[in-house]
């Protein structure tokens, strides 16, 4: 599931995946899976000759773990909605996209170290992260609070989290969001939040669906998803909070791959197929547009 977030986020990553039930074909495991264009169109934009680590592809760097954004389907494949996205750009390009499965807290330092040419996987522009890779925002993000509709009783919100314990994947927005508010808790006289981070968003929820934690912080994207997969066991707790936009990241020295990333994303914007990809997977809300 998603990180900021994704948190937020997302090193190849052929670990063992969560026991989820219902995303037991959503958190496979893998390492980089190639996924050819989705059709035979004359790409829309230039790209310099050396642009990219092998020519004739584009390696993201992704943690494949976030449905409905980015996860594994039955066949192993990842599809999701920035999969379509990934692909959609890369066909503008006109070069196949290669998808390396990649741990979320690790991912940044991958797309330094060379292991990919750009990263897609739910990252939140923020201003520490800007001054380390350069973005090309593509969508917006939120953030949400899932209880279960059965034991969830008197939690409407973080501000209900004091002495209770929350779930949320390592380094993700969310997390950070459930640190700030323990420190509220403990300046008001009241418990702290007792936070349970992991590597993994879908083992996150893991915890929540066995009754191991009271609340579960992840994307309203991601809890969108999960409460389409299983109806009348999840709800939202309060409003969604965090509205922050999300983009494709790439090394400050590759102007070229930026510019045009950005001018791919304009071309698919402009010929329908970005709005089409929301609507697919129901996230039109998160247009960047609006």
């Amino acid at each position: 599931m998603a990180r900021s977030f994704r948190r937020a986020s997302r090193t190849t990553l052929p670990a063992a995946c969560a026991a989820v039930a219902a995303a037991a074909v959503l958190a496979g495991c893998g390492g980089a899976t190639e996924a050819t264009p989705s059709s035979s169109a004359s790409p829309a934009v230039d790209l310099p000759a050396g642009t990219l680590a092998k020519d004739g592809q584009i390696t993201y760097c992704s943690d494949i773990s976030a449905p409905p954004l980015t996860y594994y389907d039955a066949a192993q494949k990842p599809v999701g909605a920035e999969i379509e996205l990934g692909d959609a750009l890369a066909e503008r390009l006109g070069v196949k996209a290669n998808w390396a499965n990649t741990a979320f807290n690790g991912i940044i330092p991958a797309l330094q170290a060379k292991q990919c040419d750009a990263i897609i996987t739910q990252l939140y522009i923020k201003p520490e992260r800007e001054k380390v890779v350069n973005f090309v925002p593509y969508m917006y993000a939120s953030n949400t609070l899932v209880v279960s509709a059965k034991n969830g009783e008197g939690i409407k919100g973080v501000a209900d989290l004091c002495g209770r314990k929350a779930a949320a994947q390592t380094g993700t927005t969310v997390a950070d969001h459930l640190a700030d508010q323990s420190k509220k808790c403990l300046a008001d006289g009241k418990q702290k939040v007792d936070i349970r981070l992991f590597n993994k968003d879908t083992d996150a929820l893991q915890q929540l669906r066995l009754g191991l934690v009271d609340s579960y912080g992840t994307t309203l994207e991601t809890a969108a998803y999960v409460m389409k997969q299983q109806p009348g066991t999840f709800e939202l707790a309060g409003e969604p909070f965090n509205r922050i936009k999300v983009g494709a990241a790439t090394r400050k020295d590759d102007t070229a791959l930026h510019d045009a990333l950005t001018k791919a994303f304009a071309a698919l914007q402009k010929d329908g197929e970005y709005a089409a990809i929301l609507k697919k997977w129901n996230l039109t809300g998160d247009d960047i547009a609006g």
